[in-house]
């Protein structure tokens, strides 16, 4: 369907440094590296949640964009790729390359919040984030009177459920064309080098990458301009522990997990009586 092409996907929120990475994988061979160009997931997200079947006929669209770009390596950063149209692209035969990419959870809400970018509530979060009424996202108990913020949090823990939803289904299939990272791990050029050659990107000039390198993680990216007021007075711990506990009543494993992942505020372990790793 996308003949030689190799593509790469991320799955992640966004406010994760998506923008960021865009840069990065630019700096490989023969490799277009784009954030969200059109056709634009976001555009067409809310029909896709209404619809699951309309994400087929977009990502026909997006895949005979990609076969017409020159270059034989395909790189979106765009975080609404994971949001619904991974698992129909997977049923269409495409196994792209995956950055699981991930963020401090209550650094990522509160840039989310201060965005104005509410799943279900604002325009923004309809077009950029999943809904918590719509089968195939993570199951929350009420969804309808969670706080601005809860429902922001739960859009970041959404997206790392799809994360390790998709991990399972590539572990399965015997794939290993994903990773789990942070934009601070590709501050690393030797990181950058190693996720590169997991993707099968490569370098002819090292010495002109690592100098391009240096470049872009000396820049402040996709920066919140307009903020929204109100992220001073919330009451963070209380706020996340009780919806991982409206959680825990229906998918209780997942949130074992994502005490685990190592992205949740300690004082919120330690409500589940869980220790921060050290």
């Amino acid at each position: 369907m996308i003949g030689d092409k190799n593509p790469v996907f991320t799955v992640t929120h966004g406010r994760t440094g998506t923008t960021f990475l865009t840069r990065v994988f630019g700096i490989f061979d023969d490799t277009l590296s784009l954030h969200e160009p059109d056709p634009n997931y976001a555009d067409v997200l809310p029909q896709v949640k209404a619809d699951p079947r309309h994400a087929v006929a977009f990502l026909r669209e997006k895949l005979a964009f990609i076969t017409a770009a020159a270059e034989k390596n395909y790189v979106e950063t765009s975080n609404v790729f994971g949001k619904g149209f991974l698992i129909p692209l997977l049923r269409l035969g495409v196994a792209p390359g995956l950055v699981f990419l991930n963020r401090d959870f209550r650094q990522t809400a509160t840039s989310l919040f201060e965005r104005g970018s509410t799943p279900m509530r604002t325009d923004r979060g309809r077009h950029f984030s999943a809904d918590p009424r719509v089968p195939g996202s993570l199951p929350v108990h009420a969804p309808d009177s969670l706080s601005d913020y809860q429902l922001c949090y739960w859009g970041v823990l959404d997206a790392y459920a799809r994360q390790l939803q998709a991990a399972a289904i590539y572990r399965s299939e015997g794939r290993d064309n994903f990773i789990w990272a942070t934009a601070n791990d590709f501050h690393d050029f030797d990181f950058t080098l190693a996720t590169g050659r997991r993707f099968g990107l490569g370098i002819s000039d090292p010495q002109a990458a690592q100098r391009q390198h240096r470049e872009i993680i000396a820049a402040h990216h996709n920066p919140n301009r307009r903020r929204r007021d109100g992220s001073e007075r919330l009451a963070f711990s209380g706020e996340e522990a009780e919806l991982l506990d409206r959680i825990g009543f229906l998918d209780p494993l997942f949130v074992e997990q994502a005490l685990d992942s190592g992205f949740v505020h300690r004082e919120v372990l330690a409500r589940f009586g869980r220790e921060a790793a050290a």
